[in-house]
């Protein structure tokens, strides 16, 4: 069993028997799970009252504030949950979060009615974040296996009377790249649009299925290929427009450009083997195979030399993530 499972495991675990520990550091490239689990724990914690729930964003927090929320009496005598969203990645520019002070604080924190819960979209690996891990229950969400995608979509269905089968769940799960939100809202849609219908046909599939950022980032890279940094740029803004982060695109760039090379030296001519061994709708085949064209090989596995690099620097605090991205984008344009 791998490490994710393990976590989601003992979450469900402590959940059943209401067992919660102080602090809670969840991080990761699931956001959907980081939601998901900071709802169920906090909610599981408050007993349904979410009036004790409070929530501080990195951006704006105040570390006077905060402080006097974690040592404040509760007058109900109910437990609260505080939820810290992203404040590694504002600490250094937030001068009013001092999160260096809230961790030391953190570690003789002993209040019976206060609980921790930080959540961290794009962590950044540094010796306050290990210092935090240290002393909290740390979970780090990825991405869960193509099987269990499949048993998570079909559950989900299941719970709405629906059947779906393995196949169809496959394609909707690669039409949005694994992203589990993507996914879980889409679901919601079809659900919708079958009504009283339980079981989804193809075109209920197809008529249904809405703009992936996987598409978007295709059609950028497409028009950066042929030197329409125009258009490239204009697909960068729908990007942000859909509400991806600039840590998912550049993950989305990396496993475009491994499609690529992997396609490069392909010798396999069977367009359903390629797919297979791509990770990627048959449909997209040619699709890939003709971009591949653009780039040599040696060019791609500079690109992906550099898209990992960019991200470890990242993590690090090396570099901030929008400087990365253009750094990126003028290496595949130039």
């Amino acid at each position: 069993m791998d490490r994710s499972k393990e976590i989601i495991k003992e979450l469900n675990s402590q959940l059943l028997k209401k067992e919660f520990k102080k602090i809670y550091l969840f991080y990761g490239q699931e956001i959907f799970l980081i939601d998901e689990y900071t709802k169920r724990i906090s909610r599981a914690i408050v007993n349904g009252n979410t009036n004790n729930i409070i929530r501080f964003d990195g951006e704006d927090a105040n570390y006077n504030d905060i402080v006097n929320e974690m040592i404040s009496i509760s007058f109900d005598l109910q437990p609260r949950v505080l939820i810290f969203k992203n404040f590694f990645k504002y600490s250094t520019t937030n001068s009013n979060l001092n999160l260096s002070g809230i961790v030391e604080r953190l570690k003789d924190f002993n209040s019976d009615k206060v609980y921790i819960i930080f959540k961290e979209y794009e962590a950044k690996e540094n010796k306050l974040f290990n210092s935090l891990k240290s002393i909290a229950f740390s979970a780090e969400f990825t991405t869960p296996s193509m099987p269990d995608l499949i048993k998570w979509v079909q559950n989900i269905m299941a719970k709405e009377g629906k059947v779906i089968s393995e196949n169809m769940a496959q394609e909707i799960i690669m039409h949005y790249n694994k992203d589990m939100m993507l996914i879980y809202n889409y679901l919601q849609v079809l659900i919708s649009y079958l009504g009283k219908k339980s079981r989804p046909a193809h075109e209920d599939i197809l008529k249904t299925l809405t703009d992936n950022p996987q598409d978007h980032i295709f059609q950028m890279l497409d028009a950066f290929a042929t030197k329409d940094v125009e258009s490239g740029f204009r697909y960068l803004k729908e990007l942000y427009q859909l509400k991806t982060s600039v840590s998912k695109i550049l993950a989305l760039i990396l496993r475009h450009f491994k499609i690529l090379g992997m396609m490069k030296e392909l010798q396999e001519t069977n367009k359903k083997q390629i797919a297979k061994q791509l990770g990627i709708l048959e449909f997209f085949v040619d699709k890939y195979k003709k971009q591949s064209e653009a780039f040599t090989l040696d060019k791609i596995k500079n690109i992906i030399q550099r898209t990992i690099e960019y991200e470890y620097m990242i993590k690090r605090g090396q570099i901030d993530d929008e400087t990365a991205l253009e750094m990126l984008l003028y290496q595949i344009v130039k």
